[in-house]
C-alpha cells in the first residue's frame, strides 16, 4: 500500500528505550483517559521494544475484530489469555480453528443460552470457596 495511504495512529509522547512503560504502569486507565482526549481513537504506545496501539470506541474497535489475520494477529495479543480457556483452545491455536471456536462460543454465549446457565454458575460461585479451603 502506498504511505500516503496508510492509516497511521498518533504516538504517546514518551522517553526513550523505556518508552511509555513507566506512565503505563503508573497507572494504565490514567494514561487513557490522559491521551484519548489529545490524540483521539487510535494511538499507539511504545512499550520498551513493542508498541501497543489502542482502538478506543465501538466505531474503531470492530477493526481489531475483523481485521484479516495476515494483518493482525490475534493469537499473539491475547496470548497472555491462553490459561483462561486453556491449551488447545480459542488463541492457543491456529486462525480456522479459532474461527470455528467463535462460532461455537456466538451460540453458546446468547442472553437466553445464558440465562440457562445460572443455576449451574450459582452453584459453582458457592461450592468453589469450599473446594479451595476458604470456605
Amino acid at each position: 500500500m502506498p504511505r500516503s495511504k496508510k492509516h497511521v495512529s498518533l504516538v504517546v509522547n514518551s522517553w526513550p528505550i523505556l518508552g511509555g512503560l513507566l506512565r503505563f504502569l503508573k497507572g494504565h486507565v490514567v494514561m487513557l483517559r490522559e491521551e484519548y482526549p489529545k490524540l483521539g481513537s487510535v494511538f499507539t504506545l511504545k512499550l520498551l521494544n513493542k508498541n501497543i496501539t489502542f482502538l478506543i470506541g465501538p466505531e474503531v474497535s470492530a477493526h481489531f475484530f475483523k481485521v484479516p489475520e495476515s494483518n493482525l494477529s490475534q493469537q499473539e495479543v491475547y496470548q497472555f489469555n491462553v490459561p483462561t480457556f486453556g491449551p488447545g483452545v480459542v488463541f492457543d491455536v491456529d486462525y480456522s480453528i479459532r474461527q470455528e471456536q467463535f462460532r461455537f462460543f456466538t451460540k453458546a454465549l446468547r442472553v437466553y443460552k445464558l440465562k440457562g446457565y445460572v443455576d449451574q454458575m450459582v452453584t459453582e460461585a458457592e461450592v468453589f470457596p469450599q473446594t479451595v479451603g476458604c470456605g
